[in-house]
């Protein structure tokens, strides 16, 4: 089989991986890799009867970036490929800021084409590289593991893209062998002979280095690539797992936590994956390791304004001060109301109640001057004596539903009750059973989950 042949079953076999995708968007900067892109996808469209549409992102930088933008859209006009051009500005040379400004355009073309699949170039040398900048980095096999042959991109907006990557495995060689053989031109990025960007003098100054040694040192990284990106599956399955079972923890708002002692007696590896799948935002190394060592009473800052607490029994996430997070404002649950049959109840979920007294009260979240004189004990309480009494965590305590005469509090579900609870024999009571959010006892749905961030 020739090159050429290898490349269009390579990228057909890709492509029914991903699905058989009806339309597609390739990101074409005019260089011989992205120009086999476009060549062969036109190709495996003319066939399998795909949509194809082509965007190139102008960054600026080069006074011949203008001369590449229209190079690619006279080779978009003789291919019949529908084509979108983009200038942005990038701020100073970061490589971080072109990354995000021209994922930023390629969405727009997405989002124009109304195809969400985005192909992209990248290949064997390019996997290599990525990996061996996050190795420098210190990343662990989420970071090694580099760039994967499919990967959802999410956008500060709604939705994303899908990034389609079927070169990944191809030797850039054999790409620029291809092109050259059917006479396809292309442009050459003069700044990529330079090694101002780290990732210019991985590929001129290391890799050279690394393959005069071992030759097929892109191969064995491109397969440990995918070895530790299968391992890094696994591991945030198990943590998902984790997260699922019992009450290990609550991830949505009002309150998010894990409980401390489960996590502890974790393996250190799946205990850094629970830690970064529970937080809402992103963790460094150090941050991670930071948070497994708190100790009960310890707190911590986190990005973006979050705070970590830590409790007898709990981790807790805190939102950013003043920060409402909840899709809407929470609210109690119900409470069902069933014939009395000489239960009283466990004070958490199930307490009687005399009926003149259930009849006067109302369900409601406390509020400043709410008080309790907890059955049996000899006197009225402040709520906030009470909490510390029953050792419940400052950030469960707003959300603790409360059922009040006024500011008198008869029951304090999940908590206990007051003397006002308190039955007979041969009263005229009622069995109250609540079903709703509770921020610390297994939750219904929809409040237990462990979607990622």
């Amino acid at each position: 089989m020739d090159e050429w042949l290898f490349l269009l079953e390579t990228v057909r076999s890709s492509w029914d991986a991903a699905g058989k995708p009806s339309r597609v968007t390739a990101a074409v900067s005019g260089g011989a890799d992205s120009v086999a892109l476009l060549q062969v996808l036109h190709a495996l469209a003319e066939t399998e009867g795909f949509f194809l549409a082509a965007a190139h992102v102008d960054h600026g930088l080069r006074e011949t970036s203008a001369m590449d933008a229209e190079f690619v859209r006279d080779m978009c006009r003789q291919l019949e490929v529908p084509c979108q051009i983009f200038r942005v500005q990038v701020d100073g040379k970061s490589e971080d800021a072109a990354r995000t400004a021209r994922y930023e355009a390629l969405k727009a073309a997405c989002d124009a084409f109304q195809a969400p699949v985005l192909a992209l170039a990248h290949h064997e040398r390019d996997q290599a590289e990525t990996m061996l900048l996050h190795l420098f980095r210190g990343s662990g096999s989420g970071g090694l593991s580099a760039m994967a042959e499919r990967s959802w991109r999410a956008f500060h907006e709604a939705g994303g893209v899908l990034l389609w990557r079927p070169f990944l495995n191809v030797p850039p060689e054999a790409l620029r062998r291809v092109v050259t053989a059917r006479g396809i031109p292309w442009r050459e990025d003069e700044t990529n002979a330079g090694d101002d960007y780290l990732r210019n003098y991985i590929r001129h100054q290391i890799l050279p280095v690394i393959l005069e040694r071992i030759p097929k040192a892109e191969q064995a990284m491109s397969r440990a690539a995918k070895i530790l990106s299968e391992e890094d599956a696994y591991f945030r399955h198990e943590a998902k797992r984790f997260l699922d079972r019992d009450e290990n923890a609550c991830l949505l708002p009002p309150c998010r936590w894990v409980r401390f002692a489960p996590l502890l007696r974790l393996h250190p590896a799946l205990r850094r994956y629970v830690l970064r799948i529970s937080c809402p935002v992103p963790l460094d190394w150090e941050t991670t390791e930071a948070l497994t060592a708190l100790s009960p009473g310890q707190k911590m800052n986190l990005p973006e304004g979050w705070r970590a607490s830590c409790t007898r029994e709990y981790l807790h996430f805190l939102p950013p001060k003043h920060a409402d997070l909840s899709p809407e404002p929470p609210k109690p649950g119900a409470l069902i109301s069933q014939p009395w049959q000489g239960e009283t109840g466990d004070g958490k979920r199930m307490q009687a109640l005399p009926r003149s007294i259930y009849e006067q009260c109302e369900l409601r979240f406390g509020q400043p001057g709410d008080q309790i004189h907890p059955l049996g004990g000899p006197g009225i309480k402040s709520m906030q004596d009470y909490w510390v009494d029953k050792k419940i965590d400052q950030p469960f305590r707003r959300f603790m539903p409360l059922l009040c005469i006024g500011s008198r509090v008869i029951w304090a579900i999940g908590a206990g009750v007051g003397e006002e609870a308190r039955v007979h024999p041969g009263d005229d009571a009622v069995l109250l059973r609540y079903e709703g959010f509770l921020p610390f006892y297994l939750l219904p749905a929809p409040f237990i989950s462990t979607q990622a961030k």
